[in-house]
């Protein structure tokens, strides 16, 4: 088991040390596209339009030149960000305002995975023969059974940290969560191992597919976020303040790519299954019934969204004050690039 998880760390550090650097000027059939746009990514399910605009050409026929720079971890790619070494990147609403906070600006310019609730499934799972279980759905107490006590793992700060706080709030723990031990435990390699030992943590916090992979191993599902009738999770894609202000025509070109590309996958999600599976890594064991993604085009985080997740990083006084909307979203370039409302 442990073998197979570190084989999936592993594809993913090949594709980190087999990423190309591309020179200033891109061509395509002998035209000139200008400077490449860095685009930071994390090899997920919500990435892979991206590279799906990148195998089709997709970039190119919008007439831009894109250069898709893969990250392990959130945070290397927020390094890179601040650094000024990326253009725009695939994250989410927490990341995007700790790195507003500390100085690096940047705005949504689009959901990527999450436009509605059945989109980017986390799963809240218990380990095998745990003892825990679900509250049926019709529960007037909504509590987890014989949660009290346990050790559920997360990363702390980010949108996992969210997401348990969200689900304490509806009434599955405690509300101030002291009903359980949470640790943090940012490796999500060695927290599905630990989840599935069963010995350190009986509770984790996961995204697909190591969700799905979980589960497959006998970890039962206490609570599917996809479940809840609201959308409590999502990424964006963010654009820095930089390339808004100097690059707004080729970030809107990127946005069009990415949308195509997004239509395409929704339009043969047989055709490029194969692609999405080795893209977003997905372990081998999960291939023969793992879906291919489906996305919605063109759409950006509601207000009320936005406005939860600034609420918590505030009472966790991560910010001093939420950030308006307006401050965090520019939605115009959307709907110009040919997005669906």
């Amino acid at each position: 088991m442990a073998r197979r998880l570190r084989m999936i760390f592993l594809l993913t550090l090949c594709a980190l040390l087999g990423a190309g650097c591309g020179g200033n000027i891109a061509e395509t059939d002998g035209r000139a596209l200008g400077t490449p746009v860095r685009i930071g990514l994390l090899r997920i399910d919500d990435s892979i339009p991206f590279y799906v605009a990148e195998k089709e050409g997709f970039f190119a026929a919008h007439g831009v030149a894109a250069e898709l720079v893969p990250f392990n971890s959130s945070a290397d790619q927020s390094k890179a960000m601040e650094a000024g070494e990326l253009d725009m990147a695939m994250n989410d609403m927490i990341v995007q305002a700790l790195m507003r906070k500390g100085g690096t600006g940047t705005k949504i310019v689009a959901v990527a995975f999450g436009a509605t609730p059945a989109e980017g499934r986390f799963l809240l799972l218990g380990s095998p023969g745990g003892g825990l279980a679900a509250p049926a759905e019709d529960a007037a107490d909504k509590k987890i059974a014989g949660a009290a006590g346990r050790t559920v793992a997360i990363s702390s700060n980010t949108m996992m940290d969210y997401l348990l706080t969200q689900f304490a709030a509806l009434g599955y723990f405690a509300p101030d969560l002291s009903d359980v031990r949470v640790i943090s435990m940012p490796n999500l390699m060695l927290r599905v191992e630990a989840l599935i030992e069963g010995r350190d943590i009986q509770m984790a916090i996961l995204p697909d597919p190591l969700a799905s992979y979980a589960v497959r191993a006998g970890c039962p599902v206490l609570i599917d976020d996809t479940a809840l009738g609201l959308n409590l999770s999502q990424s964006v894609v963010l654009a820095s303040e930089a390339a808004l202000a100097e690059r707004r025509d080729d970030v809107g070109k990127v946005l069009a790519a990415y949308f195509d590309a997004m239509r395409a996958v929704n339009e043969n999600p047989d055709d490029y299954r194969d692609f999405c599976l080795e893209t977003a890594n997905v372990p081998a064991e999960l291939s023969a019934d793992y879906p291919t993604p489906s996305y919605t085009p063109g759409t950006l985080p509601a207000e009320e969204d936005l406005a939860r997740v600034m609420d918590w990083l505030v009472e966790r006084g991560l910010l001093e004050k939420a950030y308006p909307y307006a401050e965090m979203v520019d939605g115009s370039l959307a709907a110009a690039a040919g997005g669906e409302k």
